[in-house]
């Protein structure tokens, strides 16, 4: 217990965290918005979590706003 391997570690995400890193990884180009739609909750929490996944490494955005794509950096 609390052994860290390598470059591994746990990261403790939270349910909403986890079903935008699912979708993410079926669409790689859904916006805040349809991810919204998609998981049944605000916008704005959407945008905060995904600005929480962006700060622990797990999300980079890549090109633009509009025709850019997520990256997932780990598979949770």
């Amino acid at each position: 217990m609390g052994e860290v391997s390598g470059i591994e570690q746990q990261i403790e995400l939270n349910d909403t965290q986890q079903k935008i890193i699912k979708l993410l990884l079926e669409d790689n180009q859904l916006s805040a918005i349809k991810l919204a739609d998609r998981i049944g909750i605000a916008s704005r929490n959407i945008e905060s979590n995904i600005k929480k996944l962006k700060e622990l490494g797990i999300l980079i955005r890549h090109g633009s706003p509009k025709n850019g794509y997520w990256e997932v950096t780990l598979t949770y």
